[in-house]
């Protein structure tokens, strides 16, 4: 746990697939949904999560989401934020601040009740960045692979930001951000009436903005980056720690006591391990996440059911899907590849550092393989899944259609990929790759005659 002040020295979250999660904590406030108490033993959160999604078109800015929630916890055990943290995994960073000050700065014996007030307030602070600590199964080394770099969550407590100051820097950070004050998403923030409801969210943001720099400037390539979403403890079965580890959710870290009293091997020794066939990192990805945040939609859950029960009447095509298109993308991670082309993008338009020749020719090899080779094939064995239109139009089974929008989606980004597989072939000496990455030295006279002389 860290303890810095958000200013010009503050800290600054590299672009990352985790999760960054704030937490603000009111003791005071103990009203959440129209609901209100008196009990001591309840406090009242604001929460907002900043997480990568996936783009759905060539054109599509956003790249991440700002996802909220407030709701009453219990602050012996905060379980609702408990059950949160399994669902946002993984998390690299948990900001934690507190609507009321934590020190005490009036030594006069008359404020007695106010170092009382503080000691309580930072009583109950220390009891939640404890359970956030506590939470190493949902860190990023702990759920990328299961690593033995068993690291733990960064948790730093924010200092108190006035509400005022934290709500102008909401609005000035967000406008940027949505795309700009007459942007669609912009005015859906701003007509949002639960946010207008629950200022405390806006709160939350600003010390978020506060703590976090890199999201603050004013660049052309975050301007409608973002987009501002309400989330709610029951859009998703809530898992807390006890509960994953009592079935035995994900294999428990490597080296843990856990580990020792259970057994086996993280093939056989949880859910995840024995439900886990998947033939790619990004299949294994999905699967987690639909295991950490088990989904309580009907239509989505029928939607999903039968995309199972159309691979299952096709064991054929199923089969050509398994063994032929997704296996092509064996050894291949695209998640990884996109977060690597976005940072080199990002450096070459702010003038940054670029990094080696060679690893920028690296990615631009993989993503040629992954639209030249990879994702025809996959379309190819796709494609005798999906029904054509006339079947289409005849057959009213929601994973046939499903099926077809996954086949156009993939078909719509390999037609934006022309270009990439045009510069690879132009630009990377295919022969020496993937050994060694180096440029075509038919590209320039110099790079010619250099070779010669090698």
């Amino acid at each position: 746990m860290s303890f810095f002040s958000a200013g010009n020295g503050a800290e600054e979250v590299p672009s990352s697939p985790m999760s960054i999660v704030t937490i603000l904590l009111s003791r005071s406030a103990t009203s959440a949904g129209g609901n209100s108490t008196n009990d001591s033993s309840t406090a009242k959160l604001a929460v907002v999560v900043r997480k990568p999604i996936k783009r759905t078109g060539h054109g599509d800015k956003v790249s991440h989401k700002l996802e909220y929630f407030t709701f009453l916890d219990d602050r012996r055990s905060f379980a609702n934020v408990d059950a949160l943290l399994t669902r946002f995994a993984p998390v690299s960073t948990v900001y934690v601040a507190c609507t009321e000050s934590l020190d005490d700065k009036n030594n006069n014996e008359s404020s007695a009740k106010s170092k009382r007030s503080a000691a309580e307030v930072s009583k109950v602070v220390q009891k939640l960045v404890h359970v956030i600590e506590s939470r190493v199964d949902v860190s990023e080394s702990n759920v990328n692979e299961h690593d033995d770099d068993n690291r733990s969550i960064t948790v730093s407590v924010l200092p108190n930001l006035s509400k005022a100051k934290a709500s102008s820097l909401a609005e000035t950070c967000l406008k940027h951000l949505l795309g700009g004050e007459t942007s669609e998403a912009h005015l859906a923030y701003r007509g949002d009436k639960r946010l207008a409801e629950e200022p405390m969210v806006s709160w939350c943001l600003g010390h978020l903005f506060n703590a976090d720099r890199s999201l603050c400037d004013e660049s052309d390539d975050s301007e409608g980056s973002c987009c501002v979403v309400s989330g709610t403890l029951h859009s998703h079965l809530a898992l807390d720690r006890t509960a994953s580890e009592a079935i035995h959710l994900f294999p428990p870290r490597n080296g843990s006591g856990a580990a020792l009293l259970t057994g086996g091997n993280s093939s056989n020794n949880s859910l995840y391990g024995v439900l886990n066939h998947c033939q790619t990192k990004m299949g294994s990805r999905t699967l987690e996440v639909w295991l950490r945040q088990p989904c309580v939609e009907l239509k989505e859950i029928v939607r999903r059911q039968e995309v199972v029960a159309k691979l299952v009447e096709d064991s054929i095509g199923r089969d050509r899907l398994r063994e032929e298109g997704l296996a092509a993308f064996r050894g291949l991670d695209i998640d990884a590849l996109g977060y690597k082309l976005d940072a080199v993008g990002r450096a070459a338009r702010e003038g940054g550092n670029l990094g080696s020749t060679s690893k920028a020719l690296e990615c631009l090899y993989k993503l040629h393989l992954f639209a030249d080779n990879c994702l025809p094939t996959l379309l190819d064995s796709l494609g005798a899944l999906v029904p054509s239109d006339e079947e289409q139009h005849s057959e009213e089974s929601d994973g046939a259609c499903a099926l077809s929008s996954c086949f156009k989606g993939l078909s719509g980004v390999m037609n934006h990929l022309g270009k990439a597989i045009e510069l690879a072939e132009k630009v990377i000496d295919f022969n020496a790759a993937p050994r060694d990455f180096i440029i075509k030295p038919d590209l320039d006279e110099n790079l010619r005659d250099i070779k010669n002389e090698l």
